[in-house]
């Protein structure tokens, strides 16, 4: 077995991987600070470079190897790994891509009220875990779908930074009732 130059850590989180001919979802299985095995349905040719990209996050590579459904990519630089976890602590990346989506959101004109009734109970920690993991089943539902992740590759990174954010109030809120 090749020998590698740093440790890998098991992530299995999606993401998405941008490459001149496209974009596509992918689920990230491992990652290093220089490297990641990535895992899809279309991924780029070996040779390509690419931008891994999760929420906020981003790094360039390039494809190295290829199977049918798994790529590896060398990264043109160190990323720091735990900020890639599902549940890392909250990253100031991430405020700033919910701030520039909320601008985003106010340029557009007026929020859509909903006529959904709000419940009046407390919303605690665990909801808050809950729902960040039924956004992350949809958008990999919805990731299964390639001419649904072309269309929308921007919504489904939405929906990963709504679960990243949901998690940040989740780990918050814990704090704060220590």
């Amino acid at each position: 077995m090749k020998q590698r130059r740093e440790e890998r850590i098991d992530l299995f989180v999606r993401a998405s991987v941008h490459s001149q001919p496209g974009s596509g979802v992918v689920r990230l299985c491992n990652m290093s600070p220089i490297g990641a095995l990535i895992e899809g349905e279309t991924l780029p040719l070996v040779g390509y470079e690419v931008e891994l990209r999760r929420g906020a996050l981003c790094v360039p590579g390039k494809i190295v190897w290829r199977s049918a459904d798994q790529a590896g990519v060398s990264f043109s630089q160190r990323t720091v790994v735990e900020d890639w976890f599902p549940d890392a602590e909250p990253q100031q990346s991430v405020d700033n891509a919910f701030q520039r989506l909320m601008e985003e959101m106010r340029e557009r004109g007026p929020v859509r009220e909903s006529n959904a009734p709000l419940h009046n109970s407390y919303i605690t920690a665990d909801d808050m875990h809950r729902v960040a993991g039924s956004l992350d089943d949809l958008a990999d539902t919805l990731s299964e779908d390639m001419d649904l992740v072309m269309r929308l590759t921007e919504e489904l990174q939405t929906l990963d930074i709504a679960a990243q954010l949901l998690r940040k109030l989740a780990q918050q809120e814990r704090a704060r009732l220590g």
